[in-house]
């Protein structure tokens, strides 16, 4: 299994969640410390990921091939129901989200930023960008993917109908001392170089 770790300031884990969480976590090997949300969304026969800006989680219970940007359906949250800790620090103009997509033991990673226009007013979509535009239904800009970039691994068994499990945590640049994210730890290897490039 791919080890994948963000590391801020080379402190280790410090995540707090229902098992599903500490399950989600040990399948990706994440290491971030911060405060995690735990959720879950479904694959689709439909699902292509093919776009190239966006992914995009819906609470939709269907999914027709014009959705290139759609990952999950049925999920049990929305921006609108995202707990209000998790708005209030991704609304910081400093905020770094990941995000933890896994299915099945196969985990893909993107890492973003947060914006003080986030509304997350969106009772429906949920999308993850890689301009900046920021809409009712906006999560996360400058995301490291989109659909495009994820594992075709986890798209195929996505196509499945499985169950995707989805975590996110967001922490503000001004409260890590020094700034920032560092490289991992001697040993470990970032799961996406141009994280690092676009987050330091």
């Amino acid at each position: 299994m791919e080890t994948i770790r963000f590391w801020l300031l080379g402190i280790g884990v410090e995540a707090a969640g229902p098992p599903l969480g500490g399950l989600l976590l040990a399948e990706a090997g994440l290491e971030v410390v911060g405060r995690w949300l735990f959720f879950q969304a479904w694959g689709h026969p439909n699902v292509r990921a093919t776009h190239r800006t966006t992914f995009e989680i819906t609470s939709d219970d269907y999914l027709t091939p014009r959705g290139d940007c759609i990952v999950g359906i049925r999920s049990s949250v929305t921006p609108r129901s995202l707990p209000q800790w998790f708005k209030s620090m991704a609304r910081s103009p400093d905020s770094i989200i990941v995000v933890v997509l896994c299915s099945e033991g196969v985990c893909e990673t993107a890492v973003g930023r947060g914006h003080p226009g986030l509304s997350f007013g969106d009772g429906r979509r949920m999308v993850f960008r890689r301009s900046s535009f920021v809409g009712p239904e906006t999560v996360m800009i400058g995301s490291s993917k989109a659909a495009a970039d994820l594992r075709r691994d986890l798209i195929e068994i996505l196509r499945r109908g499985a169950l995707l499990r989805v975590g996110m945590t967001v922490v503000r640049r001004s409260e890590v001392e020094g700034g920032g994210l560092q490289p991992p730890a001697a040993g470990g290897r970032d799961s996406d170089g141009r994280a690092w490039e676009a987050l330091n």
